[in-house]
């Protein structure tokens, strides 16, 4: 995730409206970093596929000034660059400079959805965090800010998604992306700590841990670190149960579409779980092509056979016990 173009002006004269072809630079974005992302898309229409793929590259562009603010310098620069666009998005006002293409491909996106709008600011506040060092000290934290950066993404997709009954549709999808998130905190512990960062909480199974530890391969810091990667990923399957069960609210391709993104990305977690403490050290879990089809597959056979019984399952309040999201806090801000 270090390829950054805030300020690119492909987006800058991009006109009103969605293409409705299969191409584009936002789809080129997708294509190249988010392969599971893009697979699942192939099943979004045209006009829905153009909508994900905008909404990943302004989602990716934003989370990589964090990713790629390496120096203090760079770090401040991000951190005001982050404020200032969140202002911007607040105030409903054009800003100068190279704010100004990600600003509008925001408003275009997200003008007419007042939630998605607030998730996206969410995201900007969360992100600004990585510019800190990361040491999550409890699992209520870390939902917090697996909510921030991918819960938000959840409900933005959502509301383009254009889902029915949104409210509570809404709910399940940030358990999505909380899950999904779970899922890539699981995978990426290693090359966490290379950037300096812990997510494993450490009122977990993980305990308290250290970057450096992780890095220079101490056997009882990374024996630990596996105990929370296994935690993690259990916590995780509620949270993919919930997001599974908002799919119906989707119209017909678009739950098509993240039945599949859903499966390939769990099936990440299952396969670190097969694998083994020692191999999930070796190298980052990945899930290949023909591994993806047959998930794939499995989850189009689930998702067409819950059709056939047309239950609608609530949405279990349990699993935002604690956190702050845009839908807690929609009557105050908008």
């Amino acid at each position: 995730m270090k390829q950054t173009a805030l300020h690119s002006d492909q987006h800058s004269d991009r006109q009103p409206g969605y293409q409705t072809d299969r191409s584009g630079p936002g789809t080129d974005v997708l294509r190249r970093h988010g392969r599971s992302f893009y697979w699942a898309g192939q099943l979004l229409s045209g006009e829905q596929l153009s909508k994900a793929a905008s909404l990943y590259s302004l989602c990716r562009g934003i989370d990589d000034l964090a990713d790629d603010a390496l120096t203090e310098s760079e770090k401040a620069q991000a951190q005001q660059t982050l404020s200032a666009l969140d202002q911007a998005l607040s105030e409903r006002r054009l800003p100068e400079g190279e704010l100004r293409a990600v600003y509008l491909q925001a408003q275009q996106l997200l003008s007419e959805e007042p939630l998605a709008l607030g998730a996206l600011r969410d995201m900007i506040a969360t992100v600004q965090l990585d510019l800190q060092p990361v040491r999550v000290s409890s699992q209520r934290e870390l939902l917090q800010y697996a909510y921030g950066v991918a819960g938000t993404v959840g409900v933005m997709m959502t509301c383009l998604l254009e889902a029915r009954d949104p409210l509570r549709a809404l709910p399940h999808a940030i358990d999505l992306g909380i899950a999904m998130q779970l899922t890539n905190i699981a995978r990426d512990v290693l090359e966490d700590a290379h950037l300096g960062r812990v997510y494993l909480p450490a009122d977990g199974a993980a305990g308290t841990l250290t970057p450096a530890a992780l890095v220079r391969g101490c056997s009882e810091s990374r024996h630990r670190a596996w105990q929370g990667v296994s935690e993690l990923l259990t916590l995780a399957e509620r949270y993919y149960t919930s997001g599974w069960q908002g799919l119906g609210y989707l119209p017909f391709r678009a739950r098509l579409a993240i039945a599949v993104a859903a499966r390939v990305y769990r099936e990440i977690g299952r396969q670190i779980l097969r694998r083994g403490e020692q191999r999930y050290w070796q190298h980052r879990s990945v899930v290949n092509s023909a591994l993806k089809l047959r998930v794939s597959t499995k989850a189009l056979v689930q998702l067409m056979a819950e059709a056939m019984g047309h239950r609608q399952t609530a949405h279990d309040p349990s699993l935002h016990r604690g956190l702050d999201t845009c839908l807690t806090h929609r009557q105050h801000r908008f």
